[in-house]
C-alpha cells in the first residue's frame, strides 16, 4: 500500500507515506503573513476538522511563528471544517464580534476564501489581509488578484511521481528504494510575485 498526501499515526502498514509537510508549510506561511499584516494586530484563525492530523499540524506550526510576536494577539478562532461556506459565515461571525482584526490565518484555502467573500461583503476587504493554505486554483488567481495575501501549496505532482517510482521498484525488486516509510516534500509558498508562475495549483512553469 501506498499513501499520498494522508499520514497514518501507525508505521509498517504502508510501504511508503509521501506527504507534504504541513509543519514547515505552516511555518512559511505564517511568516509571510507576519510580513504583510505586521507584528502588531488583533487576528482571527479558521481551523479544520478537529480529527484532522493535518489540521492540528497547520495550526500548530501557525502558533510556532506567531506566538513568537508578543503584540500579536489572537482575539477568535472557529472551526470551518475545509469548507468555503463554512469559512464565510465562522469569518462573519468572528468579524461582528471582532471589528478592529487586521488577519485572518486559515488552515486551508477553502476557508480562507469563504473569509474573503464575508470580509469583501462587509467592506473590510482591503483592511484585512487574508492567508490560505493548498495552492488551490482559485487560491492561486486570488493571489493573483490581490485578495488572498498569499497561499501554501502542497507539492501533490512531485510526490505522485515519487509514489509512481517507488511502486514501480518494489514490484520489480521487492523494495521503494526509499530510505524511510513516511517522506515529507517541502511546500511552496505562493505570492503575488511568482503566482504568474504556478499555471495551475500542482505545475511550476519552466
Amino acid at each position: 500500500m501506498f499513501i499520498i498526501n494522508a499520514e497514518l499515526n501507525q508505521s509498517g502498514l504502508a510501504k511508503a507515506q509521501l506527504v507534504s509537510n504541513n509543519a514547515q508549510g505552516a511555518a512559511v506561511g505564517a511568516m509571510e503573513w507576519v510580513k504583510q499584516v505586521g507584528d502588531t494586530a488583533n487576528y482571527v484563525e479558521l481551523v479544520g476538522p478537529p480529527s484532522d492530523n493535518n489540521a492540528a499540524t497547520r495550526a500548530n506550526g501557525f502558533d510556532t511563528v506567531l506566538s513568537q510576536y508578543p503584540t500579536l494577539k489572537k482575539v477568535g478562532q472557529e472551526v470551518a471544517n475545509w469548507d468555503r461556506t463554512q469559512g464565510f459565515n465562522k469569518m462573519q461571525s468572528l468579524l461582528q464580534a471582532n471589528p478592529n482584526i487586521k488577519g485572518v490565518i486559515s488552515g486551508n484555502d477553502e476557508m480562507a476564501l469563504g473569509a474573503i467573500a464575508a470580509l469583501k461583503e462587509a467592506g473590510k476587504l482591503n483592511q484585512i489581509k487574508v492567508g490560505g493554505f493548498d495552492g488551490s486554483p482559485d487560491a492561486v488567481d486570488a493571489v493573483k488578484a490581490g485578495t488572498l495575501a498569499y497561499t501554501v501549496m502542497q507539492p501533490v505532482a512531485q510526490f505522485a511521481q515519487k509514489a509512481v517510482e517507488q511502486a514501480d521498484s518494489f514490484l520489480k525488486t521487492g523494495k521503494t528504494g526509499a530510505a524511510s516509510e513516511k517522506q515529507l516534500f517541502d511546500c511552496i509558498l505562493i505570492t503575488k510575485e511568482n503566482a504568474g508562475n504556478f499555471a495551475s495549483p500542482f505545475v511550476l512553469k519552466q
